[in-house]
């Protein structure tokens, strides 16, 4: 708020003076205009960039919210297992966010052909559940397939895997693992009908899928799975859906668990990365209100006499001090509009018009990430954002050269060349 009740005649010559210097007036609107686009683009292409490898990585097989007995987690072993209850079974029907679920089967075997032999996480799975939830159907290789339900003896494993077997599709493998009662668990002869290459290295050289009615069996499972996997609509919602499977279900002996906890290590990229553009947010907004500053500064040593004219006269140190405020603030607000059409503009196209990265996918496949496209994420909280913040700072570098001007002294400032 200004320090005195702004008149006509004091607004009319604040703008006045906004345009007594048009061409450092304009640059200065450039600077702010320029500045507050690039924070808007940046943080549209920041987030949609987050989002779109946070869904990547969910989708290819761990999904958004995972059910699992506690302890699961951390151990990954067979041992623990549960049997889906009813209020699970309703929590999961009655959230209209959720778009699929599957239950799963997850144990640790030795597979090995021949001479090889190699670790595998084995993953029983419902062919036509999983389908809706993840996408690593999408990965298998032609002249193989994904698994269809009342497959007994055929599995799908990794590109990497295979290559350490020195198998392909249509050999058999061995199996050997422990089930849930205790026993020994494995076959003989499994049949390889797929192979699939999703960029994750740990599931190309380690996973291994078969039916979930197989893994049962073969595990001894009866009843009990180790894992209820969730994909929901909107991957931004996983915090809320989370919180509220957890209050539905409130089973102290089940553990609800969202992306970021199955996967910290990609949350702290997005933290991690986060925190660098704020380095950047920051010399952007520097920019701004030194730009600012300069131009208010140069407009107040210009004007020194006729300050010193108006105090003499009788305007108060208030007045002048929210007369050059007022300058500062027609200034920002016009560069802040632009600013905020102009990023908003190319936030948008690149929305429609994603980036793509896709002479790059080896590259990218190195750390995991298949997503060629990454499209821009434009929301109204990033325009607000940028436009309080550039304000806020622009007005308070101003205060320094409206104070000087306030509080001249009227002699010595008409006495000014």
């Amino acid at each position: 708020m200004l320090p005195f009740k702004m008149r006509p005649i004091e607004a009319a010559l604040a703008w006045r003076n906004v345009w007594k210097n048009k061409r450092r007036t304009v640059l200065t609107l450039l600077t702010i205009a320029v500045g507050c686009a690039m924070v808007i683009f940046f943080m549209a292409m920041q987030e949609g960039a987050y989002d779109a490898i946070i869904e990547n990585m969910v989708s290819a097989n761990t999904a958004h919210i995972q059910i699992h007995e506690k302890g699961f987690w951390e151990n990954r072993s067979i041992d623990y297992a549960f049997i889906p209850h009813g209020r699970v079974m309703r929590a999961l029907a009655s959230e209209p966010s959720i778009s699929g679920f599957a239950m799963r089967v997850h144990a640790a075997g030795l597979v090995s052909s021949g001479e090889a032999s190699d670790i595998a996480l084995i993953q029983g799975v419902d062919p036509e559940d999983e389908k809706r939830i993840c996408t690593l159907h999408a990965s298998v290789r032609k002249g193989g397939r994904y698994l269809r339900p009342g497959d007994t003896t055929e599995v799908l494993i990794g590109e990497d895997m295979a290559s350490n077997l020195e198998v392909k599709v249509g050999d058999r493998v061995s199996l050997l693992s422990q089930g849930f009662d205790g026993s020994i668990a494995g076959a003989r002869k499994l049949t390889v009908v797929g192979l699939f290459k999703t960029g994750n290295p740990e599931y190309d050289r380690m996973l291994m899928l078969m039916t979930l009615e197989q893994a049962k069996e073969m595990f001894s499972m009866g009843e009990y799975v180790t894992s209820i996997a969730v994909k929901l609509r909107d991957g931004t919602m996983m915090p809320a859906v989370r919180d509220a499977l957890k209050r539905r279900i409130a089973d102290p002996g089940l553990e609800i668990m969202g992306w970021d906890e199955l996967m910290p290590e990609l949350m702290q990229y997005v933290v991690m990365d986060r925190t660098s553009a704020y380095v950047f947010y920051f010399v952007l907004y520097l920019t701004v209100a030194f730009g600012v500053l300069n131009t208010i500064q140069m407009s107040v040593y210009e004007r020194t006499r006729e300050f010193g004219v108006m105090l003499a006269i009788g305007t108060s140190p208030n007045q002048i001090l929210g007369m050059v405020l007022l300058e500062s603030a027609l200034i920002s607000l016009i560069g802040i509009a632009v600013g905020s059409l102009i990023g908003s503009a190319i936030s948008w196209y690149f929305t429609v018009f994603p980036l793509d990265y896709s002479e790059f996918q080896k590259e990218m496949e190195i750390w995991g990430l298949s997503v060629t496209k990454v499209p821009a994420k434009l929301a109204l909280s990033y325009v607000i954002e940028a436009a309080g913040v550039v304000f806020v700072i622009s007005m308070l570098f101003t205060i320094f050269p409206a104070r000087r001007a306030a509080r001249l002294r009227p002699i010595d400032a008409i006495r000014t060349l």
